[in-house]
């Protein structure tokens, strides 16, 4: 059990008092403190992973409330051993103030994988060499799971299992080399991503147009912009799958 925490100790004493009271308890919990360092959660689950010894690895984060048999439920799904990964529900406040999810939508198949709720076989893990910990605030899980399917592993999706991310609130932050990062990854499922950042919205306040730009601009060192060519082929797609997604409102 791996969690990444960062400066947050009241939420952190209430994750792990929910990981205390599981009906099967761990075998280990593995707490990570970025707090000083700050190199990112994919350093700190890979430090956390590689200090535990269980066949199967899970992760949450420390301002997540895992339900009482949520290590019971990921071992059950780890009873079959075609079953290399496995992503599970996230409940959540709305705006309204009544509980919501922050699940995938039906018809999503990459643009997914929260470590909010996920967990991996370790040898799978350390096949693949963990989280690339160049990710910086979002996106290393995803890039993760990306590798694992490409791999030819398998990842499956539980209702059941289910982890309270309560504190969802606050303001989204784009890191764009991590989005060059992850369309580096792998272009073809990043097209999924880029649809879902397609909004009439941010169409209309130039948001889209700013998303464009910042991905074919030099954001750090060793992170590769997209070509002029690459975004022509990129965000036209995407934009297909926006209108798709829109009609089908799924």
């Amino acid at each position: 059990m791996v969690v990444p925490t960062f400066n947050r100790p009241e939420a952190l004493a209430r994750c792990l008092k929910a990981l205390e009271n599981q009906t099967v308890a761990p075998v280990s919990i593995e707490v990570v403190d970025d707090s000083t360092t700050d190199k990112g959660p994919g350093w700190s689950r890979n430090v956390g992973f590689s200090k535990g010894s269980a066949p199967i690895v899970a992760f949450t984060d420390d301002d997540c409330v895992p339900s009482k048999d949520w290590v019971a439920s990921i071992q059950k799904h780890f009873q079959n051993e075609n079953i290399h990964g496995m992503e599970g529900f996230v409940t959540t406040i709305g705006v309204d103030g009544q509980l919501s999810d922050m699940n995938p939508k039906k018809k999503d198949k990459w643009n997914r994988f929260k470590t909010a709720n996920m967990a991996f076989r370790r040898s799978v893990l350390e096949e693949i060499g963990g989280f690339d910990e160049r990710y910086y605030i979002h996106r290393e899980d995803t890039d993760l799971a990306w590798r694992v399917i490409n791999s030819g592993y398998t990842i499956k999706w539980s209702s059941k299992c289910i982890v309270h991310h309560p504190d969802r609130g606050g303001v989204a932050r784009v890191a764009y080399d991590s989005e060059q990062l992850l369309y580096r990854c792998d272009p073809k499922k990043y097209v999924e991503v880029a649809a879902a950042s397609i909004s009439i919205t941010n169409i209309l306040n130039g948001g889209w147009r700013i998303n464009r730009k910042e991905l074919r601009k030099k954001q750090t060192e060793g992170v590769s912009p997209l070509t002029v060519y690459e975004s022509l082929i990129l965000w036209p797609r995407a934009f297909m799958k926006a209108i798709i997604r829109k009609i089908s409102r799924d």
